[in-house]
């Protein structure tokens, strides 16, 4: 079993620039957080507290995901980052898999790659970008996975897909992470997310917040690796613990236990809109009593 781990998650919504590079920073300097993420979206959501499915909200901006990360982590010096999840129909997998090793090779290799199929028609009206079906939706995420990891991993790619065409794509300058950056697949679907995941990642986040349904998607995801001969504790299970601003970051210790006891082995807490570098020491504190 892999050792517990934690992480933050912030945003880029309804914050500025500055509170947000200043929350990184402040995590950065705090042993227990390994890992920060951001999202990637046009607009916020409201009433995130409950979880998912959330309710779009285009009065929010939103800055990229991407843009933003590759920021933060130009700003500090240990923690990695991700977007949790990046839309797999916002970028062509190549476009996509050039960003992620240039920002590998730009920040010393502290990069991981979430991905997710996609999955906000408001978004997608709203400025034009296909979404299609969920059977189109996963059949071009299955595709864009199995692109970005063998380009990541300095393959020369020739592929022939329904949505995707290559010939002979290679990368010639990667980050230092090998085979290559840590894959995050996003999503909670047992025909085809959970064992897309089974195959290709080196972690599983769970966007819920029910421990319960944790509990059930772990045993699929485990079945799933057991399909195919791999072992399941090569992948990390995440799950996020969220708090609002009405009430104290102590209520976290009890949340990221249950997350823990269901199976999560890294513990994401998501940070309330409006937030502030102050709150992250009392959420660093109330994390590490669930150890």
């Amino acid at each position: 079993m892999n050792p517990v781990s934690f992480g933050i998650s912030t945003g880029p919504q309804g914050i500025e620039w500055q509170v947000l590079r200043d929350i990184w920073k402040v995590a950065d300097d705090i042993d227990l957080f390994e890992t920060g993420w951001v999202n990637d979206h046009f607009f916020g959501f409201k009433d995130v507290m409950s979880g998912p499915p959330f309710i779009g909200d285009p009065d929010q901006g939103a800055a990229d995901g991407w843009m933003v990360l590759a920021s933060l982590l130009h700003e500090t010096k240990r923690i990695r980052g991700g977007v949790l999840v990046t839309g797999i129909h916002f970028r062509h997998p190549s476009v996509l898999a050039h960003m992620a090793a240039t920002l590998d090779w730009s920040s010393g290799g502290r990069v991981e790659i979430g991905l997710g199929a996609g999955w906000s028609p408001e978004e997608c009206e709203m400025f034009g970008v296909p979404l299609g079906t969920v059977k189109e939706r996963l059949d071009r995420f299955e595709e864009s996975v199995e692109i970005i990891v063998r380009l990541l991993s300095g393959e020369t790619v020739t592929f022939d897909g329904e949505y995707f065409q290559l010939n002979e794509g290679v990368f010639t300058q990667l980050g230092p992470q090998v085979p290559h950056p840590p894959i995050c697949i996003g999503g909670m679907g047992e025909k085809r997310t959970i064992p897309l995941a089974a195959k290709y990642a080196q972690h599983w986040n769970y966007e819920g917040t029910d421990p319960e349904v944790l509990k059930q998607k772990v045993d699929v995801l485990r079945n799933c690796c057991e399909a195919i001969g791999r072992d399941p504790n090569e992948i990390r299970i995440s799950g996020k613990v969220r708090f609002s601003n009405a009430e104290s970051p102590n209520v976290l210790t009890e949340r990221a236990n249950k997350m823990i006891e269901a199976g999560a082995n890294t513990v994401l807490v998501s940070f309330p809109r409006p937030s502030t570098p102050e709150m992250v020491e009392p959420v660093a504190s109330a994390l590490s009593e669930a150890l």
